[in-house]
């Protein structure tokens, strides 16, 4: 208590502004813990100094290792205690604010009768239809799941490929009976509960995400692979995100996959987080650009279709997205608001989520419009769709990738056994040998990417991004 009194006595030494910014860090503990937990200091510091404006002239809160308020020093009063910088504060007390924020976000969306391990049952029986407040509902919790989300993932990925494999024999001829409608709502559960554990594995705070580096072993390609062999732009999106959640530790992954492999789809997975990563984690740009541009160039005689040629198809289109980033922003913006516009006269005539023209949509949807969608990525504007999309994803949010429920109800309605057999198709025709670019449609043919705009009008328009290859 003395080192209390003391500090209290020492706030005539700063501005009123920085009294109040000093007192609210004293009466919240749990705040101070966190920040004296995720900065690093000297194993002999008993004391740290907490800037309060200026890092090398002050004033500061003193504090001890543990969080006992000691003193407050002025402007100008020298010291030899390490530093925390205000700017550094700030960011991992807007980092507690909005964990908190998320918990009593938790508790609003608890039914009466349900308790809070209900809240996980959303991932497994909500499909497409999660809604961004069930994922934020659940991220509270991310330190509580560890990396249970990421080995979950890998589970689930392999159960949907065991049952797909099961049921696309002959899928060209199968029609929907009632029977047949518990294995298709099944296999929907499972492919989207792969979606929403990847984004919930990249949720966790950087042990977790370290622990995730150390326990992931998967079997059938890059770290996150698996979610990208459900086969849809928006699972190597959530790929790619969390790659680069993973960060620079994950590189060696990623590389070796895009060496080595010899599938196209594990080719355009690693490559795609391999530039997610350099996009989000500055510090690992020139790495990743290092490893692209050393298969850039395809290899003398490679076949059309081989996986050189796939290799060097992918490392070229990649790098052509880090050397125009804000033009690929502004794209998928543009994207994300033709098809809210498109998606949303689903909704009634009033409806506050009925947009007639592009700029009617905010940026946040926009996002995850682009973000959500989920196009076969074997169609050349699909493939152009992902790569535009990259640096948006990359520096995406969690809960980017999902509407608000408000929206999910007006837009996309309950589900349907048609939609899974729709998926399942992707599966039963023959497989691509690599990726090329798919002749274009007429100028006024529907654009394959399900917009329901005409190519002229869609990604055959201006400012379009390339085709690969």
């Amino acid at each position: 208590m003395a080192h209390a009194h003391h500090f209290l006595e020492r706030l005539d030494r700063v501005t009123r502004e920085q009294t109040e910014f000093a007192l609210d860090l004293y009466r919240d503990h749990e705040a101070v813990a966190h920040v004296l937990q995720h900065v690093r200091l000297p194993e002999d510091a008993p004391r740290v100094a907490l800037a309060i404006d200026d890092p090398k002239e002050g004033p500061f809160v003193i504090v001890t290792r543990d969080g006992r308020f000691v003193t407050c020093l002025g402007k100008g009063m020298r010291h030899e205690l390490p530093v925390v910088p205000r700017s550094q504060i700030d960011a991992l007390l807007a980092k507690v604010a909005d964990k908190r924020a998320r918990k009593e976000l938790a508790q609003r969306e608890l039914r009466v009768d349900e308790e809070e391990g209900d809240l996980f049952q959303r991932v497994v029986s909500r499909g497409s239809r999660f809604a961004r407040e069930d994922f934020v509902a659940l991220s509270a919790f991310e330190a509580m799941l560890g990396t249970a989300p990421y080995l979950v993932m890998l589970e689930m990925a392999l159960e949907a490929i065991k049952l797909r494999v099961a049921m696309a024999h002959g899928v060209g001829k199968v029609v929907v009976k009632t029977t047949s409608i518990p294995a298709f709502e099944k296999l929907d559960r499972l492919e989207w509960s792969v979606a929403h554990l990847t984004v919930l594995a990249g949720t966790g705070e950087r042990s977790t995400l370290d622990a995730v580096l150390q326990t992931a072993k998967s079997p059938l390609g890059s770290l996150t692979f698996p979610c990208s062999l459900q086969q849809g732009s928006t699972f190597f999106l959530r790929s790619a995100w969390l790659a680069g959640r993973l960060g620079k530790g994950a590189i060696p992954d990623y590389k070796a996959a895009f060496g080595n492999l010899a599938d196209w789809m594990a080719l355009l997975d690693a490559g795609l987080g391999l530039g997610a990563i350099g996009l989000r984690h500055a510090s690992t740009l020139p790495d990743v650009r290092r490893i692209l541009q050393a298969y850039e160039v395809c290899p003398e005689g490679a076949a059309e279709g081989s996986n050189e040629r796939s290799r060097a198809t992918v490392a070229k289109a990649v790098l052509g997205v880090l050397d125009k980033v804000d033009e690929h922003v502004d794209t998928t913006h543009k994207i994300g608001r033709d098809f809210c516009v498109t998606l949303s006269q689903r909704a009634p005539e009033g409806h506050p989520m009925r947009f007639e023209k592009p700029e009617q949509v905010p940026d946040d949807l926009a996002r995850t419009a682009v973000l959500a969608f989920d196009g076969p990525i074997d169609v050349s504007p699909i493939q152009n769709m992902m790569l535009s999309a990259l640096p948006v994803a990359a520096r995406a949010s969690g809960e980017d990738f999902y509407y608000p429920r408000e929206i999910v109800r007006a837009w996309l309605g309950p589900w349907t056994p048609e939609e899974s057999l729709e998926r399942l198709k992707r599966f039963a025709e023959p497989k691509k040998e690599g990726v090329r670019a798919a002749p274009k449609p007429g100028r006024n043919d529907p654009c394959p990417c399900g917009s329901g705009k005409k190519w002229k009008k869609c990604h055959g328009g201006p400012g379009a991004p390339a085709t690969p290859g």
